[in-house]
């Protein structure tokens, strides 16, 4: 290579950055590839070393136990000759003798006989395994003298005998060590006791070694432990060879070591040839790289700048490369793939942040800018705009446009004709904007737009809306722009869908699926915001507490279906009388709540009150048939009536209930004397349920007469409370805090037993009243255990069916006509009487009379009443009585009070009456006397005085 191309590579930073980066491919692979030989040779090294060390330490121990077994033949040698020819005969073998420094006989009595050399040890003999001995086996022992340690060696037969001796040999350390030059080159060996006694040691090697070998004994790994012995570094190994079984002794350790630089010479060569290796492999690598480089630095700096750019995100960027050759084709698709991949990027960027948006829950309005935005940047349109439909206003949609680097939002009309290409697209569309109807119309046209591509926004084939693509010129509806429209209207249309589940979620939970108002959660969320509001800012606001009167009666009689049709269109009316500031709310049933924040007079307060009742009293139209019903209403000004949510409900519930009370179709203001109503409502309900566990409630008895004689016919049985404290309570406050509280079905029951029981004692006194009468409420005709109860109680105490009479109210058996009907007919069956009460206020018709069980109608008193007034309450009277002949039943009147009513029902026909004008309600033993001091004749002429 020429001096300029080698100083134009040099020079040249691509060219230096080139040629370093195959230097380093060439270099880093032989550097990684010695290092990793390098490591895994020192690792071999080290594991061989140990398994050397190991192995020498094991057959170190090997020799060790076959010189001990050699000198134990011996010993047994020498011990056969002692025994046969005394100590001259063994002192003259000296060939049995020359593995022991000294041999002599041990005993307790007398551990000092010799039979050979000079003994300088001391026998402890507590260490003595006396069983072993007896076996035939030797012992090896192990003491200190003087500096060394002795091995000692016992033989011996019937130890533990009286005057039994044992023989004892010293080992000579050569014997058992060995000589030096049979050792291993440059291998030291050290022999250790169990107990870290230094039995024997080549070199000097200090405990502290062993003890650290006797820890790892268990976890020895792969490699040698390097421990410093006089100064140089050595690996050293341990073998532990078992003497207990044969000679008695604890198993002995043996440590092999070596110098750490004799055990890894073979690394060292390796190290010595590295460096010209790794020098050699450079001169190539670079010889090759600089001949490379020169060819193709050009192009290739080219390509790395743009690459660079790539990289940095800059793939806007584009290489010229006019090489005609692999380099010119690898520019051109660097250009290519930078551009699509560009645009890939920028889609995926703006997928991933409309899912985001969708995921995090963010809103139609914010999802909408966010794809436009990215429109407008993909696709290079003037301007674009999303419509998407009302789910609340079919013929109503949201339109959110970007015109001019401004966002518009707005609601725009749809027509009621959906056959318009732009309304319901179902494949991309391209119109001219001038020849259009479409409400994007006047929009696009002010900004100067010519041509409008339509896309739908299609999930699951449903369509939820448009996308809008605003041009000045026409253009091919092909290529990778319109796809990535497509792509992006598809999450429109998830971000869509998502916001319309979110939407019905939230609806769901927080309104009423019947009216579409806001439901008791909502109401309170409303409330509370509304209460803070008014406290801070120091203003009124008031509460309407709205219940629909008689509904309940409508809705079981003519069905659900209709009820909620009802309903549907009283909270339209209701709605349509309030300001737009104002919630409207349904709790449940034929409960409405209405909001009125910001009042400045209780003016506009009453004139929306009027308005609603005034609404409310039109008929309703369902299923062809009109409706008419009233309203209560009880209101409460906040905050001044209460200071929570809860409290300001209570009170304008109560003020509802005393609307009803002050006779419906009206509207009551709270005030502290309501509240002090509601909390005696409550007190008397817990009172009532005291009062009848512990028995004090009572049946009072007010006798019926009949007109054709004047005798008593009958009695009508009625309930009576004496508070501890307060006095008798009226049956009309305590009777309808039992119908509500549901206490009334016990109440009920004892009601029957006690009349039972009382009329068995007047039968027993030989006395007949006549039937006894009894109300019964609508929750009792509910309960399908109704019937048995009734009769179970007339069989406990030994009365006729025929004695009692049931009284129902025609609306009693409208809120639950099957069920009663069912009832009524088994207690008919069973003999007992049934009679209709208050007939006349209630649904008084004949396809009722048709299908219920009666055997008498009793005249409602209000209809007793206007007797003489000159009304139309005598001709009621009069086609009452006609009425119930007509069907065979009898008449009875209820509340006389005057002669002249008397007169009149008697000369109409009336079979029966009861009132303060012949007696009052009596007590059972007052009723007992009445029954039993009547005198017929006198009573009829007191009834009538016409006798």
């Amino acid at each position: 290579m020429a001096d300029s191309g080698l100083t134009r590579i040099l020079t040249a930073g691509v060219g230096r950055r080139i040629l370093m980066l195959f230097l380093l491919a060439g270099i880093l692979p032989v550097i990684f590839t010695a290092l990793l030989a390098y490591n895994e040779v020192g690792r071999g090294l080290e594991q061989e070393v140990n398994q050397d060390l190991r192995e020498n330490s094991k057959a170190y121990g090997v020799e060790i136990l076959a010189r001990l077994s050699r000198a134990s033949d011996k010993a047994e040698e020498v011990i056969k000759v002692f025994e046969s020819g005394g100590v001259a005969a063994a002192q003259g073998r000296p060939y049995l003798l020359d593995d022991f420094e000294a041999v002599w006989l041990a005993s307790e009595s007398n551990p000092n006989e010799m039979i050979f050399g000079v003994r300088s040890s001391q026998i402890d003999f507590s260490t003595i395994n006396v069983a072993h001995l007896n076996a035939g086996n030797g012992q090896l022992l192990d003491t200190a003298a003087a500096a060394a340690n002795d091995l000692i060696l016992l033989h011996g037969a019937n130890i533990g005998e009286p005057n039994q001796s044992m023989f004892a040999f010293r080992l000579k350390p050569e014997t058992i060590w060995g000589p030096k030059e049979n050792r291993p080159y440059l291998t030291e060996f050290c022999v250790f006791s169990a107990s870290g006694t230094n039995l024997f040691c080549t070199v000097g090697m200090d405990g502290e070694l062993h003890a650290t070998l006797a820890i790892d004994r268990n976890h020895q790994g792969s490699s040698p432990t390097e421990w410093e012995i006089g100064g140089e570094k050595h690996f050293a190994a341990m073998w532990q060879l078992f003497l207990d079984g044969s000679y008695g002794h604890p198993a002995i350790d043996i440590i092999a070591s070596q110098p750490r630089k004799y055990s890894l010479r073979s690394s060292a060569d390796f190290r010595r040839i590295f460096p010209p290796a790794l020098v050699l492999v450079i001169i190539m690598v670079g010889a090759l790289s600089l001949s490379l480089i020169g060819r193709s630095l050009v192009p290739l700096q080219r390509l790395t700048i743009v690459a660079r750019q790539y990289a940095a995100g800059q793939l806007e960027s584009r290489v010229r490369i006019r090489t005609g050759d692999e380099f010119e084709a690898l520019g051109d698709a660097f250009n290519n793939m930078a551009g699509r991949l560009g645009r890939q990027i920028e889609t995926l960027k703006a997928m991933s942040k409309i899912d985001r948006l969708i995921l995090s829950g963010a809103d139609f309005e914010e999802v909408s800018e966010d794809v436009i935005c990215h429109l407008i940047k993909l696709t290079g349109f003037e301007a674009a705009a999303v419509i998407a439909r009302d789910t609340d206003a079919p013929s109503r949609a949201k339109m959110i446009s970007w015109f001019e680097d401004e966002f518009i939002h707005e609601r725009v009309s749809l027509p009621q004709e959906l056959g318009h290409e732009w309304c319901q697209p179902r494949e991309v569309a391209l119109a001219e904007i001038d020849g259009s109807f479409a409400p994007y119309k006047e929009r696009f046209l002010k900004f100067g737009l010519k041509y409008v591509v339509l896309i739908p926004v299609i999930l699951n084939d449903d369509l939820k809306g448009i996308l809008l693509l605003g041009s000045n010129s026409s253009f091919e509806m092909r290529g990778g722009r319109l796809q990535r429209s497509i792509d992006i209207a598809g999450r429109l249309a998830v971000a869509l869908a998502s916001a319309e589940r979110e939407e019905a979620l939230y609806r769901q939970a927080h309104f009423d699926e019947l009216t579409g108002l806001p439901n008791r959660q909502l109401l309170k969320d409303r409330l509370e915001q509304q209460l803070v509001h008014a406290r801070r800012e120091k203003q009124n606001g008031a509460i309407l507490f709205l219940d629909l009167d008689r509904f309940k009666e409508i809705n079981d009689v003519f069905g659900h279906s209709v009820g909620d049709l009802i309903l549907a269109q009283a909270a339209e009316r209701i709605v349509s009388e309030v300001r737009d500031t104002d919630t409207v709310a349904r709790l449940g049933g034929d409960e409405f709540v209405i909001v009125m924040p910001h009042l400045t007079g209780d003016n506009t307060l009453r004139k929306t009150a009027t308005r609603i009742l005034a609404r409310l009293a039109e008929p309703f139209s369902a299923r062809g048939t009109n409706h008419f019903l009233s309203a209560s209403i009880g209101i409460v000004v906040f905050p001044d009536d209460g200071d929570s949510v809860e409290t300001l409900l209570k009170n304008a519930d109560a003020a509802m209930y005393r609307a009803k009370d002050a006779g419906r179709s009206r509207f009551v203001f709270f005030s502290k004397k309501l509240n002090a109503e509601s909390r005696r409502k409550i007190e008397l309900e817990r009172d009532l349920r005291t009062a009848f566990d512990a028995d004090e409630l009572e049946v009072y008895y007010q006798p019926q007469f009949d007109l054709s004689n004047g005798i008593i016919c009958g009695a009508e049985a009625l309930m009576r409370w004496r508070h501890k404290e307060q006095g008798q309570i009226p049956p009309s406050e305590f009777i309808q805090l039992a119908e509500d509280s549901g206490l009334i079905i016990a109440m009920g029951r004892w009601v029957v037993d006690q009349t039972c029981a009382d009329l068995r004692s007047v039968l027993d006194m030989g006395l007949h009243p006549g039937s006894m009468s009894i109300n019964v409420s609508t929750l009792q005709l509910r309960e399908s255990s109704f019937p048995g109860d009734v009769l179970d109680a007339l069989q406990r105490h030994n009365i006729h069916p025929g004695y009692l009479q049931l009284e129902i109210t025609e609306t009693t058996v409208a809120q639950n006509r099957d069920t009663a009907i069912d009832i009524l007919n088994v207690l008919r069956e069973a003999g007992v009487q049934v009679a209709i009460d208050d007939f006349g206020t209630g649904y008084s018709s004949l396809s009722y009379l048709q299908q219920l069980p009666f055997d008498l109608i009793k005249i409602d008193k209000s209809f007793i009443d206007l007797i003489g007034s000159g009304g139309n309450s005598e001709n009621i009277c009069r086609t009452i009585i006609k009425m119930a002949h007509e069907l065979g039943k009898k008449a009875i009147a209820e509340g006389v009070e005057t002669k002249e009513q008397a007169e009149f029902l008697s000369e109409n026909g009336c079979d029966c009456v009861q009132g303060y004008y012949y007696s009052h309600a009596l007590p059972q033993d007052e009723f007992l006397a009445f029954v039993e001091k009547q005198d017929f004749h006198t009573q009829r002429r007191k009834a009538l005085e016409i006798v």
